[in-house]
């Protein structure tokens, strides 16, 4: 029997018509709970210790074995999402970056999450052009239309204006000029103060350590949130020794084992080395697919969209 593993992977839990802002993409709390409850039915929810011992030693996990993951360490994490998962006996394992949860930083990809929320996608990619070409010859830019030939591709969850705002606000421009862009345009649009905004969005470590004492599992999503793809291995270095200090000062166990979970789902060889290197258990993709822990790479683990599985229990 293969050792198949499905991974879920969820960001924002909450109930959106109640909120600022219900257009962010996320899973309502109500239809959290009952996937959980449809996993509970038709899956064994492990731990990542489970997962990690499998890897190790080759043993099989329980029929139908599935892992719950939540990225970015938002807010709802600690106050919805642990809550339900702990009155159920249910471990999530879950990866904030450093960033976030020790220095209250607000990532690019929030800012965009919001702007998209508030804004048209073709104004923001309107107002993104125009920054382009005012500053081609300041940052060596490409023209706007060989951008918009690379990068404006529709996904299966995203329109091509969509993709086209998010990949160039996240990491095809120049670092400096596209934080100057968002922050402009997230004061234009969304018009919060973002220290006050990320003291909204985001958990701290403090509440990460109630969580991981209490049964969790704290991973790695880097320090920065960068996509490790885009910088140099010394900087890749960088990102790894970063998370790898913060999980050990909020008690997870890093000398036992530590896994990665990669912002963005972005990997090279240069990060699968890094991560060798520094004895990296596991790493988890956004590759959609079920993970077959005999014959994937531990370091290049599939996960499944919450959108993938079904939000309806009878």
């Amino acid at each position: 029997m293969k050792r198949e593993l499905t991974i879920v992977m969820y960001h924002y839990v909450r109930d959106l018509d109640r909120t600022r802002y219900p257009k962010i993409k996320g899973r309502r709390t109500a239809e959290f709970r009952n996937q959980i409850k449809f996993l509970q039915k038709n899956y064994n929810i492990v731990t990542m210790q489970e997962v990690v011992c499998s890897i190790r030693t080759g043993e099989k996990l329980k029929p139908n074995a599935a892992l719950l993951t939540f990225d970015d360490g938002y807010i709802e994490h600690y106050t919805t999402v642990f809550p339900i998962l702990f009155d159920l006996g249910l471990q999530g394992s879950f990866f904030p970056p450093v960033a976030t949860a020790a220095r209250g930083q607000l990532l690019d990809v929030n800012r965009v999450h919001f702007l998209l929320s508030v804004a048209n996608a073709e104004v923001l990619a309107s107002e993104i052009d125009a920054h382009v070409k005012d500053n081609t010859e300041t940052h060596a830019l490409d023209s706007v239309s060989q951008y918009r030939e690379k990068w404006a591709t529709a996904n299966r969850f995203d329109t091509a204006e969509t993709i086209y705002v998010k990949r160039m606000l996240q990491h095809v421009l120049p670092e400096v000029l596209r934080n100057s862009i968002a922050r402009e345009l997230f004061s234009k649009f969304v018009g919060i103060d973002e220290g006050a905004f990320a003291a909204e969005l985001y958990l701290n470590a403090e509440q990460l350590r109630v969580m991981q004492s209490s049964g969790m599992y704290v991973g790695s999503h880097g320090d920065s949130h960068y996509w490790l793809n885009t910088i140099s291995e010394e900087m890749q270095q960088k990102e790894i020794e970063g998370s790898l200090q913060f999980l050990r000062d909020v008690g997870s166990p890093v000398e036992d084992f530590w896994v990665m979970c990669y912002p963005y789902g972005a990997y090279d060889e240069k990060v699968l080395d890094t991560l060798r290197r520094n004895h990296c258990a596991l790493g988890l993709t956004t590759e959609a697919a079920v993970a077959n822990l005999d014959q994937n790479d531990p370091l290049l683990l599939p996960r499944l969209d919450t959108n993938d599985l079904p939000i309806t229990f009878p």
